[in-house]
C-alpha cells in the first residue's frame, strides 16, 4: 500500500516538511529531530490506515491527562464553555 504522507527536508535551514500525496498539501513539522519526525510521519500514516485504532489511542491519551473525562457529560462541557463568556460580558459592562 502506498504511503499517504511523505517527508522531505529543505536544504536551506534543514526544516522537515510532510506532504500529503493525495492533496499535495505541504506542512512544516516544526522540528529538525529525526526521531520526532519519523514518529509524527508514522502517526499520520497509521491514522489514515486505521482510523478506529487512532480514536482509541486518542481516548487513552486523553484519559491519562484528564481523569474526569470518562464521567463528564456534554452538558458539563457546554456549561464550562459558557462561563467565561458570562464573566467577560459582565466585566466589559462594568468597565463601560
Amino acid at each position: 500500500m502506498k504511503r499517504r504522507f511523505i517527508l522531505y527536508r529543505r536544504k536551506l535551514g534543514g526544516t522537515v516538511y510532510v506532504e500529503d500525496t493525495e492533496t499535495r498539501k505541504q506542512e512544516s513539522l516544526g522540528t529538525k529531530d529525526r526521531a520526532e519526525t519519523m514518529s509524527l510521519l508514522n502517526a499520520r500514516n497509521e491514522s489514515v490506515c486505521q482510523p478506529q485504532l487512532n480514536l482509541q489511542i486518542a481516548k487513552a491519551y486523553l484519559a491519562g491527562t484528564d481523569s474526569g473525562v470518562s464521567n463528564r457529560t456534554w452538558q458539563q462541557a457546554l456549561d464550562a464553555t459558557s462561563r467565561p463568556r458570562a464573566v467577560y460580558t459582565a466585566l466589559a459592562r462594568a468597565l463601560g
